[in-house]
């Protein structure tokens, strides 16, 4: 984000649940007009007593209340928490809006797949995301359009979560002391279950200590990931 200016475009979040709740905190250090929408009444009122007035229950299969929302011209972003009502809201608001952009989260490949298929702008794949790369599909459309084309598309690369097993060659050794391009890998990030969820960025110059449990964000080609896997959970290894 350049300065301090919000986006001034409006966005309509569907879903306030376990994933809305946290795309909500992220997008709010970019928008300031964000209106949430879910289907259950009791996740409506913790969203209001969040501080969210406009938090609104809606029927998601009654496409009249959809549209009393206002949905042209504006981001419709779908994080419900189950997958199949982020893809019957993607499905609905392709036909009964206009010139919208229509966002959907995905937590499987399938998914993404079925997003796409039925019309979905774009597609967050939450196991290739971070909070600066969901307000960057948002605001750096371009930039994030030729990043996709000419790492996930052509290249057919991708990105991969992988928990670190007991007794692994990684146990105790230092990010700095791994040379994971010699595994055809690039380490983005690793969470670290001893001290929380919270993702960290290797990029941020922490050299962290491996341990198990610890989670690895990886980017690679399928195969290299596979390989480190298989590499992780050989005892002999390394």
């Amino acid at each position: 984000m350049y300065g301090s200016k919000l986006d001034s475009r409006e966005i309509i979040l569907f879903g306030f649940g376990k994933l809305g709740h946290k795309i909500y905190e992220m997008l709010t250090t970019n928008f300031n007009k964000i209106t949430v929408a879910d289907n259950r009444e009791d996740i409506v009122a913790e969203a209001k007593k969040y501080g969210i007035e406009s938090a609104f229950y809606i029927d998601l299969v009654d496409d009249c209340k959809l549209t009393e929302l206002g949905l042209n011209n504006k981001i419709l972003f779908c994080a419900m928490d189950e997958m199949s009502l982020n893809i019957f809201l993607v499905l609905s608001l392709k036909t009964i809006s206009t010139n919208s952009t229509i966002i959907s989260v995905s937590t499987s490949s399938e998914s993404t797949r079925k997003l796409k298929f039925i019309g979905a702008d774009k597609v967050i794949d939450l196991y290739e995301s971070s909070a600066n790369r969901i307000v960057d599909i948002i605001t750096r459309p371009a930039v994030t359009k030729v990043l996709d084309e000419i790492i996930y598309i052509d290249n057919e690369i991708r990105i991969e979560e992988i928990e670190i097993p007991p007794n692994s060659f990684l146990e105790d050794r230092c990010v700095s002391e791994i040379d994971f391009r010699k595994f055809g890998l690039i380490l983005i990030g690793i969470t670290d279950k001893e001290i929380g969820d919270d993702f960290i960025f290797v990029s941020r110059g922490i050299n962290h200590k491996f341990d198990e449990g610890d989670i690895l964000v990886l980017l690679g080609e399928s195969q290299a990931l596979e390989d480190f896997y298989n590499i992780l959970w050989d005892k002999n290894s390394e």
